[in-house]
C-alpha cells in the first residue's frame, strides 16, 4: 500500500548574484534516448497521517522544511552514488566535453526510491536501499529543480525551459511542456495541480496531463519554489511566489488571480515559508522577513546577517525557530514569533543549502564541502560529514535517511549508525 505524503497530510489541516537571480551555465549536453535500467499559531498542525517520504523541495505545500524524525547521529554512509561513473548511453559531449553531473538540487524520496537530477542533464531513479540505479532519463539541459513525485508521475523542469513528467516506475516520458524560458523553480503541487515559476517572470499551473490551466506574471525571474496554502483559516488556498522582483506575490490556485504583491525591499531567490498566521522569507541584503500571510503587515524584520550577505537559502521553521542559512558562511536561528537571534552557527562557506529540520535537529550543507547536524534550539554541533566537494544542494530526509549531493556529482545516503 502506498502511503500517503507529508504534503498531502499537511494540506489536509493546512538562488555578488545568486545562481537563481542569475542564471548560471547550464552544462548542456546534446539529447539522447532515455536509459532504463492567543499566542500566534506559529506551529503548523501536526498531519493526521505520518509518512516517511518526502516527495518534493522542502517537502512541499508551505515548504516548512520539516521532516519526519529520523534517528540521531552520528550516521555513516549507506552508499554512495558517483554520477561522473554513470555515462553509460549518455552523448558523447557528456562523456569528452567534460560536463560535471554536479547535483545542485533536492531528491524527492517516494516508496523506497530516492529521485534526483543533476546539471548534466540527467533524471535518476535509485534505489534506497542499495543505492542502484532503476533508470535515467536525459535532456538537453540541466536540472537545477527538484523533483515532485505525486501518484507515480515525477515532475520537473529543465533549465532549457522545457517542464516534464515522466513515470515514476520506468522513466518512461509522459509528456512535456514548453514554457519558453528557463525553469529553476522546483515545482510544487495540490491535488491534479502543478505549479512552477521560471527565468522568464512566468508562474505556470498545469494539470496532470500538461494542460496549462493558467500563467500569471512576475516582474522578474522566479527561482524558488511557489508555497501552497490559504492566505487566512478557511480562506482560498493560494500560491505564494518570491523572487528577483523583490515582490512577494499571493495566487489564487483555483483561478491564477493575483490576491496581492508586497514589496520586500530586495531580491529573493528562495522560496517563502507558510505558517497557518505568518510567513517567513530571507532576501538579498541580508535580511528575513515575518509578514502575514495576507501580506498587510510585517510583523518583523531580522537584519543581522553579517555584512549584509544574500540569504540565498530558503528558510525553515519548526517548534518556534525559524533557520536559515546566508552567504555570510552561517546558519542562523531566530524565534519565529519576534525574530530575535536565538544562535548562530559558523561554517567555512557560504550556505545556499536550505536547512531541513528533523527531530528537534538541523540538517544544512555549505560550500566547505560538509553537511552538517545542529541541535534546533541551541546551533550546537551535533555532527558533520565531510563530502568531496561544496554543498548546495538541500537535504531531503525520508524513510529513515538524509540524502545529500555534492557538486563534484556524488550522492550520499546516510543512515543513523544504530540503524544497523
Amino acid at each position: 500500500m502506498k502511503r500517503a505524503t507529508p504534503l498531502a497530510s499537511i494540506l489536509i489541516l493546512w538562488a555578488l548574484a545568486a545562481p537563481g537571480c542569475d542564471k548560471p551555465d547550464s552544462g548542456a549536453a546534446p539529447a539522447s534516448p532515455n536509459v532504463p535500467a492567543s499566542q500566534p499559531a506559529t506551529e503548523a498542525a501536526a498531519p493526521l497521517d505520518q509518512s516517511a517520504d518526502w516527495p518534493a523541495f522542502h517537502g512541499g505545500g508551505p515548504l516548512l522544511g520539516v521532516a519526519e524524525p529520523i534517528g540521531a547521529p552520528p550516521m555513516r554512509v549507506r552508499w554512495t552514488y558517483r554520477a561522473g561513473d554513470d555515462t553509460a548511453g549518455a552523448p558523447p559531449a557528456t562523456q569528452s566535453a567534460g560536463v560535471t553531473p554536479a547535483f545542485e538540487s533536492s531528491a524527492a524520496i517516494v516508496n523506497g526510491v530516492v529521485y534526483v537530477g543533476d546539471r548534466s542533464g540527467a533524471l535518476r531513479a535509485i534505489d534506497l536501499a542499495t543505492g542502484r540505479r532503476k533508470w535515467i532519463y536525459r535532456v538537453e539541459d540541466g536540472f537545477e529543480a527538484s523533483p515532485a513525485v505525486v501518484n507515480g508521475v515525477v515532475y520537473i523542469g529543465d533549465e532549457g525551459g522545457v517542464f516534464h513528467a515522466v513515470k515514476a516506475d520506468s522513466g518512461a516520458k509522459l509528456w512535456t511542456f514548453d514554457s519558453a524560458s528557463g525553469i529553476h523553480s522546483s515545482a510544487n503541487f495540490m491535488g491534479d495541480k502543478i505549479v512552477f515559476g521560471t527565468d522568464g517572470a512566468d508562474i505556470f499551473c498545469l494539470d496532470t496531463s500538461g494542460k496549462k490551466l493558467w500563467e500569471a506574471k512576475a516582474g522578474d525571474r522566479v527561482n524558488g519554489a511557489p508555497a501552497i496554502g490559504p492566505v487566512s483559516a478557511g480562506g482560498p488556498t493560494s500560491v505564494f511566489v518570491s523572487g528577483c522582483d523583490a515582490e512577494l506575490r499571493a495566487i489564487k490556485l483555483a483561478d491564477g488571480t493575483e490576491q496581492f504583491s508586497h514589496e520586500l525591499g530586495a531580491l529573493c531567490p528562495g522560496s517563502p515559508a507558510l505558517l497557518p498566521d505568518r510567513l517567513v522569507v530571507g532576501t538579498d541584503g541580508g535580511r528575513v522577513l515575518c509578514l502575514s500571510p495576507d501580506g498587510k503587515k510585517v510583523l518583523w524584520t531580522f537584519e543581522g546577517i553579517e555584512s549584509q550577505a544574500m540569504v540565498y537559502a530558503s528558510p525553515a521553521v519548526g517548534t518556534g525557530v525559524v533557520v536559515v542559512g546566508a552567504r555570510d558562511r552561517n546558519v542562523y536561528g531566530l524565534d519565529v514569533v519576534t525574530g530575535k537571534k536565538k544562535w548562530m552557527f559558523p561554517t567555512r562557506g557560504d550556505v545556499d543549502s536550505s536547512p531541513v529540520i528533523s527531530a528537534g535537529r538541523v540538517y544544512v550543507g555549505s560550500k566547505d564541502k560538509h553537511l552538517y547536524v545542529l541541535d534546533l534550539k541551541t546551533g550546537t554541533k551535533l555532527w558533520e560529514f565531510a563530502a568531496s566537494r561544496g554543498i548546495t544542494a538541500t537535504p531531503a530526509i525520508g524513510e529513515g535517511v538524509v540524502i545529500i549531493g555534492d557538486t563534484a556529482g556524488n550522492l550520499y545516503c546516510l543512515e543513523p549508525a544504530s540503524s544497523r
